[in-house]
């Protein structure tokens, strides 16, 4: 009796477990006929992404951000072997160097040069690619005949050796100058394979220049030479490549064109190169001001922080900005909406920024002494004071060109009057503190505030721009 009782349990169980695998597997059939129905979708989203990954734009963004990430990781690279070479007061003299070249150059063109990607006329923005050379003459000009004021130009800035390679200047500049022009009529003609090239044979040039001149014992011009003379020999090349394509159709110059756009974009130089030029002036304070306070050796700490901070950040900012102007101008001249890609671009940019940074932070010691040697440590605490600032410099670098694309030039010259006034006051303060840390960290969230505003304002013209088209 106890046994048939024990088999009908068994039964029952079995039974039961038949029962539920029979309900679920009836469910299991019903979710996979259910699946079915995005069977015809496959095909479609498969399309979508590869007309994602095969636009030009993402071409484009692709090829300029390749080139940034090697040559920028190419620098990088070197810089534990030029750290382990040269000394921070090498480093400062550097630094003051490329902060003055980087102010002339400003001037080299008067800022037409973002002019050249405006026209829909290529023969207007032919003319626009003369008259920058034409004005790159003239300041070039200049610069050879402040040569023989190095030494009173040295003194300024408490530093007598600067006076020794003051000669190399005029050469910067007119290779830079040049290149900045190229560059745009590169933009223009979407020819971001030569740009590429350039960005890439240049770093290569500066890299190999700096380590060999280094080992040879130039070790106070070596870098500043390297400097000069990698523009020089990429610019050549980049001239020599794209002949056919788009150079050799800038052999014909037409003068009254040139006095005709000069005009017409006159707002250019009249608002943009003070805004550029102030913005400039505004970054190479710290340098100017820091440099007779606090000696060449903390500058040279400063310096290295700077560019580990930054030289990443701007990889994807020049990119960015470069594919965007392209497109945000071709946008505009047809009168399409322009919200939609920036806002997408924004919160991808301040997505990455956020979790990217916040990662860095904790290992920053770590990374300088692998990466630079112990006796750079210091520069790991100026990376840290430096982090308001770096927040927002790749989100408003990328978009910067919103002035010029609404003609706002104007007021963007007296936020960048404004934001440089702000700077020379806090690092006076920093100076009276004598600390050199306080300067450091008052310039930089005296940046934050202004790159805030800075974002606001873009957001408001943007917002501006698409009510106009919707209506």
């Amino acid at each position: 009796m106890l046994i048939l009782l024990k088999m009908n349990v068994l039964e029952l169980n079995r039974l039961q477990i038949y029962s539920f695998l029979s309900i679920y597997a009836n469910k299991f059939r019903k979710i996979c006929s259910f699946t079915n129905i995005f069977v015809p979708l496959r095909p479609k989203m498969n399309n979508r992404l590869t007309q994602i990954w095969q636009s030009a734009s993402v071409r484009n963004v692709g090829k300029l951000l390749t080139a940034n990430v090697f040559a920028q990781a190419l620098g990088l690279l070197v810089y534990p072997i030029l750290t382990r070479m040269y000394s921070p007061d090498d480093f400062a003299l550097l630094s003051l160097f490329t902060s003055i070249t980087g102010v002339a150059v400003l001037l080299a063109n008067a800022e037409y040069q973002y002019a050249i990607v405006l026209p829909k006329e290529d023969s207007k923005a032919r003319s626009l690619v003369h008259l920058g050379g034409l004005i790159l003459l003239c300041v070039v000009g200049v610069l050879c005949l402040s040569l023989p004021f190095s030494v009173p130009i040295a003194n300024l800035f408490d530093a007598p050796e600067l006076a020794r390679w003051w000669w190399a200047v005029p050469f910067c500049v007119a290779a830079l100058g040049a290149w900045n022009i190229l560059n745009y009529w590169y933009i223009r003609r979407k020819v971001f394979s030569r740009i590429s090239g350039y960005q890439i044979t240049q770093s290569i040039f500066a890299a190999s220049a700096k380590i060999g001149l280094g080992a040879l014992g130039w070790l106070r011009g070596g870098m500043i030479m390297a400097t000069t003379f990698a523009p020089i020999l990429s610019l050549v090349l980049s001239v020599g490549l794209a002949w056919k394509k788009c150079i050799r159709e800038l052999r014909t110059v037409r003068f009254a064109e040139i006095r005709s756009v000069a005009r017409e974009y006159a707002n250019f130089p009249k608002f943009n190169l003070p805004r550029s030029f102030v913005n400039s002036v505004g970054q190479s304070l710290p340098i100017w001001l820091l440099t007779p306070q606090f000696g060449l050796e903390q500058v040279g700490y400063f310096s290295l922080a700077m560019m580990a901070a930054f030289v990443p950040l701007n990889i994807i900012a020049r990119a960015c900005y470069q594919v965007l102007f392209q497109k945000i101008s071709e946008h505009v001249q047809q009168r399409r909406s322009i919200r939609s890609v920036l806002l997408q671009f924004v919160a991808w940019m301040g997505g990455s920024m956020a979790v990217g940074l916040a990662v860095v932070y904790i290992f920053v010691p770590q990374l300088v002494v692998v990466l630079f040697g112990d006796k750079w440590i210091e520069s790991a605490t100026l990376i840290r004071y430096l982090y308001p600032y770096l927040v927002l410099t790749p989100i408003c670098g990328s978009i910067c060109f919103l002035s010029d694309v609404f003609a706002k030039q104007k007021i963007a010259m007296w936020m960048e009057a404004g934001y440089v006034a702000v700077v020379a006051a806090v690092l006076e303060i920093g100076i009276l503190s004598g600390s050199f840390l306080t300067s450091v960290s008052l310039f930089a969230w005296a940046r934050f505030a202004f790159l805030a505003i800075q974002l606001t304002w873009f957001a408001t013209l943007v917002h501006n721009y698409h009510s106009s088209v919707a209506k």
